[in-house]
């Protein structure tokens, strides 16, 4: 089962202390799964929607989007 994020998906802390070489806290996830991605990775913490994560620094493409749509 899948399951769509208000905005988009992005990596949590914990996805990142798991495999560090692959995923950053706060990047995007894998484009396939940018949008609507596997219910077990948000059941084990691994991504959270993108409007959930502080904001610091520069802006992503999807914040422009956002606010002109």
């Amino acid at each position: 089962m899948n399951v769509k994020a208000k905005t988009y998906w992005v990596w949590t802390d914990k996805a990142e202390a798991k495999n560090p070489a692959r995923t950053r806290s706060g990047e995007q996830v894998w484009i396939q799964h940018l949008y609507e991605a596997p219910q077990w990775l948000l059941d084990e913490g691994l991504i959270q929607d993108a409007e959930e994560v502080d904001k610091e620094g520069q802006m992503s493409i999807f914040d422009y989007i956002e606010g002109v749509i």
